[in-house]
């Protein structure tokens, strides 16, 4: 099995034809990593934009990527045809720096060819969730490829980032630094029809506290200093994406405020606590306060 690391740069805005906003790619960079973890073989493409042909300032910017250079590219069904050839029939493992690029890549195919398939993908791996584990960040940080690179020592002197290609050679001579064989191999998804359901859910948060998705029987806390359950003072309120309410222990003397949030995934339902103990001021500021 061979390894295909793809990079994207989409040009966004808001089109008719596409009923919304639509991420249109315009380039295309890829690298093969041979079972000694090196380069052997690259693959490069610029698309010429059917939908938004009007280059975003920003992405201008962030790319150097000019409208003469579009102006030459391949059509994106084109793009595909040659990527899939290039790839060739071995099975491969597609892998991408998080999941934007793959999303932004489904996000084409359904309006060029009115179906999310990508039809090369057999085997997927959202490479930064891997890599972060394997450097021990935590995954709610989503740090960028950059950063991980500069965290691991890679120079980016040769590279120009933010260009496809070269982002893709970033992320091999990360992929050089981080990899082990059997977390690797455990993280390799296999690309079939849950894989999609999965991948294009939309997690959410849950407001309504009689949602017969939220465990009420779940939602306690225990004091951080004896251990014993928090007793709940007042109803439970919906603030800033999260169930809040204050709590309090007797046998402490003591109150906290306590904030739950009701993530619905894929998978089910996810909780998130977190607990602050209420410090009482002090006792001239509670006279400064009451006047």
């Amino acid at each position: 099995m061979q390894y295909i690391v793809m990079d994207l740069e989409w040009n966004g805005g808001y089109s008719s034809r596409a009923h919304g906003y639509f991420n249109e790619i315009i380039e295309i960079g890829a690298v093969k990593i041979g079972s000694n973890l090196q380069i052997t073989d690259r693959f490069r493409a610029a698309v010429r934009p059917t939908v938004n042909k009007k280059l975003s300032g920003i992405v201008s910017n962030l790319t150097n990527i000019t409208t003469e250079e579009l102006e030459d590219g391949t059509t994106f069904d084109k793009m595909m045809r040659d990527f899939a050839g290039w790839i060739g029939p071995e099975d491969s493992v597609l892998l991408t720096w998080s999941t934007t690029d793959l999303l932004v890549l489904m996000e084409n195919c359904r309006f060029f060819y009115q179906k999310q398939e990508i039809p090369f993908l057999r085997h997927y791996m959202d490479f930064q969730a891997y890599a972060q584990r394997r450097m021990q960040v935590d995954a709610s940080q989503q740090i960028g490829l950059a950063r991980a690179g500069e965290l691991l020592g890679i120079s980016e002197d040769a590279l120009s980032l933010h260009r496809a290609l070269d982002d893709s050679v970033l992320t091999a001579q990360i992929l050089q630094r981080v990899y082990e064989p059997e977390s690797f191999a455990a993280a390799i998804q296999k690309v079939d029809a849950e894989f999609y359901r999965r991948i294009t859910f939309k997690t959410t948060i849950i407001s309504d506290i009689d949602n017969p998705l939220v465990k009420r029987s779940e939602m306690t806390f225990r004091c951080p200093e004896c251990g014993r359950n928090l007793r709940r003072a007042g109803n439970w309120r919906f603030r800033s994406r999260a169930f809040c309410a204050d709590f309090v222990c007797k046998a402490c003397d003591k109150k906290y405020h306590g904030r739950i949030q009701c993530r619905l995934k894929y998978e089910g339902v996810e909780m998130r606590k977190r607990l602050e103990e209420v410090v009482p001021k002090p006792a001239e500021e509670q006279e400064t306060a009451a006047l």
